[in-house]
């Protein structure tokens, strides 16, 4: 890819910090510094209300700069505080902010720096930063998720108008754009380190999952409401010999009441475990030792998790074991190697085939479809897509 030019320096904000669970904008970020992109990560300066939180007490008095996987992570600081109820002063932090981030990748001498944003609250840095190349990135339909607001509406129809390029990381999630926004997108699905996972086969298995008997039905990710667990308790209950292993953060406060209840019920049984949160880099080897991978999502109609693209897909399969997911538009895509469940006896009777007979397909072939599936394949076009910014 010779015909690349690499000297546009790129700001990137995301809404999840760089040592938290590894999202597609660290995947995309990481490699683009990799191949030598002056790259800048961040997540906004702190707020206000943020005075109480892990992350406050975690921060130094002043912003940093930490060099992370070739990115320039911004590490936010306690006295550069939003506080959007006096104007005044949020906006000489905000522009304070930006100011520190252009320094750090050269944005003043570029020809054309570039701010790559992951969700719509990002929309007032864009706007101060004037004459620049935006990109938006859309790795989750927003407008169906908790929390979402009018604001945030407005914000989202401002970016799409005012991008350069979009891009979103399913069908669905381009659909649900507004404006124009679904026929502008491009689609860039997610994808897998996936030699990292095809090399763990065969290494040891991490203490902790080993102490799990077999069969072991592995889960990666947060544990929220897109989550099936009463599928979860409904099947353990009634299979007490088949093992679930939940690898990830567990926000209980984040949950539903009803699945909140739900979850401690899992929770409380002795072939449910919830090994916790693990470095992404860690990941392969709890994967390969699991018998069978699962993406057991809700896929009832209206919910975000039906545009889903999950992150754990390609991963999973270049583990080479035995996939099972539930029946949402990605997945079905991919039914030749994941054995696609639409409600309980299908999940049961999928668990028990990828258990008793190793599933659908064959490892090899499954590898061969994550391989086709690469983190590195979709920065080579998100490559191409930046130098057609002019």
């Amino acid at each position: 890819m010779a015909d690349i030019e690499r000297d546009r320096p790129i700001i990137v904000m995301g809404t999840n910090r760089w040592g938290d669970d590894w999202q597609t904008r660290q995947q995309l970020t990481s490699r683009l510094g990799e191949r030598g992109w002056p790259v800048a990560y961040a997540t906004g300066p702190l707020f206000v209300w943020d005075r109480f939180t892990d992350e406050w007490r975690e921060s130094g008095w002043r912003a940093s700069f930490k060099r992370l996987y070739n990115v320039d992570v911004h590490m936010p600081g306690r006295w550069q505080l939003r506080w959007p109820k006096l104007p005044l002063w949020d906006r000489l932090v905000m522009r304070s902010y930006l100011g520190g981030l252009k320094k750090r990748v050269g944005w003043s001498s570029a020809r054309r720096p570039l701010v790559y944003v992951f969700h719509p609250i990002f929309w007032p840095y864009v706007e101060a930063l004037g004459d620049c190349s935006v990109v938006y990135h859309a790795d989750d339909t927003f407008s169906s998720m908790p929390g979402w607001t009018d604001e945030q509406a407005r914000m989202q129809e401002k970016l799409v108008a005012r991008a350069d390029l979009i891009i979103a990381s399913s069908p669905g999630m381009a659909e649900a754009l507004p404006k124009d926004g679904p026929t502008r997108a491009k689609q860039l699905p997610n994808g897998a380190d996936t030699q990292a996972f095809i090399d763990a086969r065969g290494c040891e298995c991490p203490e902790d999952l080993a102490a799990v008997p077999h069969p072991r039905i592995g889960y990666v990710g947060k544990i929220n409401e897109k989550v099936n667990m009463a599928l979860v308790l409904s099947i353990a209950q009634q299979r007490p010999e088949w093992q679930w292993v939940f690898i990830g953060l567990v926000h209980e406060e984040h949950l539903t009441p009803e699945t909140g209840e739900i979850y401690r019920a899992c929770k409380a049984l002795p072939n449910v475990h919830f090994l916790g949160f693990k470095p992404y880099h860690g990941l392969p080897a709890y994967n390969t030792h699991m018998d069978v991978n699962v993406m057991c999502y809700r896929s009832e109609k209206g919910g975000w998790w039906t545009d889903l693209y999950p992150l754990k897909l390609h991963e999973y399969l270049a583990t080479g074991q035995p996939v099972v997911g539930a029946d949402i538009r990605v997945i079905k895509l991919f039914s030749e190697v994941v054995a696609v469940a639409g409600n309980e006896a299908e999940w049961l009777s999928a668990l028990e085939d990828a258990i008793e007979n190793g599933g659908v397909s064959t490892p090899a072939e499954r590898q061969r479809v994550a391989s086709e599936n690469s983190w590195d394949g979709r920065v080579d076009e998100l490559e191409r897509w930046l130098n057609e910014l002019g």
